[in-house]
């Protein structure tokens, strides 16, 4: 099933902008905390200027949020482990304990591992953003090593955590976009997710598949745009449209400008098709090239206000999405 997000026939589109938000929860698997800071200086800095672009264009956004980003601090249980109360996922991939890097300190000691700051700066910011969920650990949900009783007490804490906040938390961004446990996800009052950008690149294989989306990027090909799809009794799905692309190895070959034409061509596209033109990245994404990319950002927010300005497209988050899709008024 399917809805439009409440455009008329007035060729009215709908721009939705969405941030994973996971500091080094992200890359804990397979970058070591210290490479990770070196490679994407400064994130909470690159936080605070997004936030003001949003601001400055009065454009809400979905961030999602990875759940340990809302403690200040944590402590080892009694075993000396981590969260010993959560259950594990059982990776292949990563036969550690999941939580074996976890300092168990504070936001002074390690502050890539603590971001109650963070959630504290996105809630207080003027453009109204939603906080959204991006797991409690970034487990991966759609990997079988996934149980669903880890998933649901990924979603459980999350949602406990937000809660001391008064916060509730009603979209949801998969770990790796990798989704899995939908059912899981709409049990717990879920109303929104983020499935895989449908793009023409997707389902080749690894090297050819990162070549293809090189290739899209540089070419600036329109971008697919989607409206809202229930996947579950209550879930609706708003599939991403487009990464706004860092620039570091191979990527730097990417011209910036091409970003900034992509994402018009999408947001363009959105008003045509009356469908939702939906953009996303990490903070980090724009840190191995921080003028430039946040540049690139600012232009392309500066047209959608324009777009907005002349009636063409509604600004959205997912959570407002998905309520208009179900037929409700936006929280």
């Amino acid at each position: 099933m399917s809805a439009r997000t409440g455009a008329g026939p007035s060729g009215r589109g709908t721009f939705c902008l969405s941030i994973d938000t996971e500091l080094v929860w992200g890359s804990f698997d397979h970058l070591a905390p210290a490479e990770f800071a070196a490679r994407y200086p400064d994130e909470r800095g690159v936080i605070r200027e997004i936030l003001a672009l949003l601001d400055k264009h009065r454009v809400a956004a979905t961030w999602a949020v990875v759940g340990h980003l809302f403690l200040a601090d944590c402590r080892r249980g009694d075993d000396g482990r981590a969260h010993p109360g959560m259950p594990r996922p059982d990776y292949a991939w990563h036969p550690a304990d999941w939580y074996a890097g976890d300092p168990c300190t504070n936001r002074g000691s390690e502050p890539l591992w603590y971001g109650d700051d963070i959630v504290e700066a996105i809630s207080a910011a003027a453009a109204g953003h939603e906080i959204g969920c991006h797991a409690f650990s970034h487990a991966v949900f759609g990997d079988p090593g996934c149980a669903p009783a880890t998933a649901a007490a990924e979603l459980d804490e999350c949602r406990r955590l937000a809660g001391l906040r008064g916060l509730e938390l009603r979209s949801f961004v998969f770990p790796r976009n990798r989704e899995g446990h939908h059912g899981v996800i709409a049990e717990r009052g879920f109303r929104a997710i983020r499935g895989a950008d449908p793009t023409w690149y997707r389902r080749l294989p690894g090297a050819l598949g990162r070549l293809a989306h090189l290739v899209d990027q540089a070419l600036a090909i329109t971008p697919p745009v989607s409206v809202p799809r229930e996947v579950q009794p209550g879930l609706w799905d708003i599939p991403g449209s487009m990464l706004l692309l860092e620039r570091r190895g191979l990527r730097r070959l990417v011209p910036v400008r091409a970003r900034v034409r992509k994402a018009g061509k999408g947001l363009h596209r959105a008003v045509r098709d009356e469908a939702v033109f939906h953009l996303w990245f990490h903070p980090f994404n724009l840190a191995p090239d921080r003028v430039a990319m946040l540049a690139a950002l600012d232009e392309v927010l500066a047209e959608v206000a324009t777009l907005r300005a002349a009636g063409r497209l509604d600004v959205r988050t997912m959570g407002e999405l998905a309520a208009i899709a179900a037929g409700e008024a936006p929280a």
